[in-house]
């Protein structure tokens, strides 16, 4: 019955080609296959720092409110947590694959500023490191298009507080000319001379 299925399968997607121990493809799939937990384990690490470090940046990003700041540092928190236990199935396993990986340690780990340094990557089957998005220039780039953009919504912001700051002053010194001229009137010349 299940030979049946298979046959149908095959039919159906145009398989004429049975792959052998010694293709290329069948060799790969079965490192795949046999590495698979431990690659489960690289990109559940990888994807907990990836957000660790973009959480890192956006928190220093300028424009970045008070509330959302706060909002970050917590999830930045959890985040850790999520990283240690990652990190402990990664450090079980890394030992015991074909070529060895080396361990690793939480410290060293968050301490990475940016993706170029993250030497785990290199493992991954993703290649993140050849993603626009994680090369360095790219991301300063970003930030850096954020921080106009936000300069400008800064600036129209400033323009209407020195708009009011303006109007406030121009009504102090309505008010303390009113005063001065109330005190000269009432004769008392010396105090108006002070303000």
């Amino acid at each position: 019955l299940q030979m049946n299925i298979v046959d149908d399968f095959e039919c159906h997607h145009g398989i004429n080609e049975h792959w052998v121990s010694s293709d290329p493809q069948y060799i790969q799939a079965y490192e795949y296959c046999s590495q698979r937990c431990f690659t489960q384990v690289i990109e559940e690490l990888e994807g907990l720092v990836i957000q660790h470090l973009f959480e890192l940046l956006k928190a220093n990003l300028s424009g970045t409110r008070y509330k959302m700041r706060k909002h970050i540092s917590k999830a930045i928190g959890r985040r850790s947590g999520a990283i240690q236990t990652a990190l402990e199935k990664y450090n079980t396993l890394a030992p015991l694959q074909v070529l060895p990986q080396p361990t690793l340690d939480y410290t060293e780990v968050v301490g990475y500023a940016s993706l170029g340094k993250f030497a785990l990557l290199k493992y991954s089957c993703h290649d993140l490191l050849a993603k626009p998005w994680a090369v360095p220039e790219n991301w300063e780039m970003a930030a850096k298009f954020f921080k106009v953009l936000h300069s400008h919504e800064e600036l129209t912001c400033l323009n209407v507080k020195i708009c009011h700051l303006s109007a406030w002053v121009d009504f102090e010194d309505k008010k303390i000319l009113s005063a001065i001229d109330a005190l000269n009137t009432m004769g008392l010349n010396l105090l108006a001379m002070e303000l």
